[in-house]
């Protein structure tokens, strides 16, 4: 079913995204809704990672603007989340229900892409088969191994030099083969966990794990093209084309793509401009690599972005990219740096001011310091 495409801007669609995503609008009751909702949360950098799904849950705390960072981190704890590889060879964390279906989705596309640098690090597939039932015997009966006590696991089965980056990349295989996941941190460090003891049993057939993830992607982050979803998924096109047409998504024109989505246009509601201060690796950020240009502010030319930010977490202005910011939280205050593609009116001025603030408030400081400086 088309959608009237008239009125759709690099603004709208922007704005409609932040609503999919739930960045506007109503918010998910929990942390768990949000991680739910968005099926995974790229999260290499695990610390920063926690505030995708903080941002799009209700407050659950005194002057917060959104969830708190002990709400996501209980999930890890729990096990109702795990923070594992898969869709891309990159860290996400996924709820426990999803990751199955995930996995049958897009793992045997995932290892294709790895297989160049199994061989690169010299691990044969006779050596990742033997590696993946190591650690899914020594993480048996309950046991979660530090990365320490997983290479030594490894070496005991006569895995030759499980460090550094073999190692890295025997848990990485040994995760998308379904043998291992994350467990209960220690020290604040991630463990790895036997897969089939934390998560839930059940099996999709691989064209209905695809139709599964591609309602999902759709429904969180649309409007989004096809190979949006590909390449976040690392799909074959002619499997996501298959999934969305089963699917009967919505879908509109615009600049000579079609972009699907699920359900009714958004009502966006008036108002000044909105600024929010997102992880680096914020699903608004990273959902969208073929429509990347709808990502970056439209109102400054792409040649204007550095190729490498100044710093690495994002600063959206009503959803998309105008520049980067960091924090250092203090004793007494969080001193937040910003720089920006190009100057502020004042009443972006001041809705960076208030994004600012709520980020001070998830922090958990009582002031800030926030640095203005633009190209």
């Amino acid at each position: 079913m088309s959608t009237p495409t008239g009125d759709v801007t690099p603004t709208s669609i922007a704005a409609w995204r932040a609503h999919s995503q739930r960045l506007r609008g109503e918010r998910l009751a929990t942390p768990l809704e949000a991680f739910r909702h968005l099926g995974a949360v790229q999260s290499q950098e695990y610390q920063p990672s926690k505030l995708t799904p903080a941002m799009r849950a209700e407050p659950d705390g005194d002057g917060l603007a959104y969830a708190g960072v002990a709400a996501v981190d209980a999930l890890i704890e729990q096990g109702q989340v795990v923070r594992t590889h898969v869709l891309r060879p990159t860290w996400h964390t996924v709820p426990v229900e999803d990751l199955r279906m995930m996995l049958t989705a897009t793992a045997d596309r995932v290892q294709q892409v790895a297989a160049t640098q199994y061989r690169s690090l010299g691990l044969s597939r006779e050596e990742l088969e033997r590696g993946d039932d190591a650690l899914a015997a020594a993480t048996a009966g309950g046991r979660h191994l530090g990365r320490e006590e997983a290479s030594a696991a490894l070496a005991e089965a006569g895995i030759a030099d499980p460090t550094g980056a073999r190692l890295i990349h025997l848990l990485f295989h040994a995760e998308l083969e379904a043998r291992i996941c994350s467990g209960t941190p220690k020290d604040g460090k991630q463990t790895y966990a036997n897969f089939d003891e934390r998560i839930p049993a059940g099996a999709l057939g691989k064209d209905e794990a695809v139709r599964e993830l591609a309602h999902r992607f759709f429904t969180s982050r649309g409007p989004a093209t096809v190979k949006d979803f590909t390449r976040w998924a690392t799909l074959k096109v002619a499997d996501a084309k298959a999934a969305v047409d089963e699917l009967g998504l919505r879908e509109l024109r615009y600049d000579d793509r079609v972009f699907y989505h699920a359900g009714e246009r958004p009502e966006l509601p008036e108002g000044g401009p909105v600024v929010d201060f997102v992880q680096g690796f914020d699903e608004m950020t990273c959902s969208y690599t073929d429509t990347k240009d709808l990502v970056l502010h439209h109102s400054v030319p792409r040649t204007a972005f550095p190729d490498r930010p100044r710093f690495n977490s994002a600063i959206l202005l009503d959803g998309q990219v105008i520049g980067n910011w960091k924090a250092a939280v203090k004793k007494d205050r969080v001193v937040i740096e910003t720089w920006r593609v190009r100057g502020f009116t004042a009443a972006e001025i001041a809705a960076l001011r208030r994004g600012a603030d709520r980020l001070r408030a998830w922090f958990g400081s009582p002031e800030m310091e926030l640095g203005l400086d633009h190209a």
